[in-house]
């Protein structure tokens, strides 16, 4: 689609990635359901949900470890972690983007706003998930944990963004799917809409601007209204 030109400041959307443009979080979390329904245990989704959306969350909720001190069967929380992932990943790696995703980015360009990712995911999960969907080259601006000091529930990821972009915070508009991500962008200055799927649904959300159900629901009109 041919972007338009439009005149005044510029305006930017940005996206984060796991939950929002690729559903990755299911995935991990039905893994530990199962295993810790094996071992007879009861996952505790509300404490697992509180690290959705973060690189590493202090005195967060640790399955593997729970699960390993369970077993005592020799297998350490590091191989379980590591199991859990490549399992993850290997379903995953073929995962399209969610509905509305490509819609929104049509619109985006259409309006002219510059368009970016920021994610508390590494660099190679970030930059390789955008390469595989052919959407790579259509942000301005990709940050990830791999560059800044700290991930969400901070604002850095979100403040870089900016800086790369050189839009001001109250020009932008940030979509999120976690409780984590909203913080983030809240705590830059940033609006947010919040996009919850299976594993957030029921978070605290409500320093978002808007709650919707999908990104095929998103009126950007509402938000960046011509003229």
């Amino acid at each position: 689609m041919t972007q338009k030109m439009h005149s005044g400041l510029k305006k930017a959307l940005i996206f984060d990635l796991d939950g929002l443009i690729i559903e990755t979080e299911s995935a991990y979390c039905r893994i530990w359901q199962r295993e810790f329904r094996k071992a007879g245990l009861v996952f505790d989704m509300k404490r697992y949900q509180n690290l959705i959306g973060a690189h590493h969350v202090a005195g967060g909720y640790r399955p593997d470890e729970i699960l390993a001190a369970h077993l005592k069967s020799g297998v350490t929380a590091e191989e379980l972690l590591k199991a859990v992932s490549s399992e993850a990943r290997r379903e995953i790696s073929n995962a399209e983007a969610m509905p509305g995703v490509m819609k929104v980015l049509e619109d985006a360009e259409d309006r002219g706003l510059h368009l970016a990712v920021g994610s508390s995911s590494e660099e190679y999960w970030v930059h390789g998930h955008l390469k595989r969907l052919g959407i790579f080259e259509r942000f301005g601006s990709i940050v990830s944990s791999s560059d800044v000091k700290d991930a969400k529930p901070a604002p850095d990821i979100f403040l870089k963004v900016l800086e790369d972009l050189g839009v001001e915070a109250e020009n932008a508009l940030v979509l999120e799917d976690s409780n984590n991500g909203v913080v983030a962008a809240h705590r830059a200055g940033i609006r947010v809409v919040a996009v919850p799927n299976e594993v957030t649904r029921g978070q605290d959300f409500s320093l978002a601007a808007a709650i919707i159900p999908s990104l095929e629901l998103l009126d950007l009109d509402a938000f960046f209204p011509e003229g």
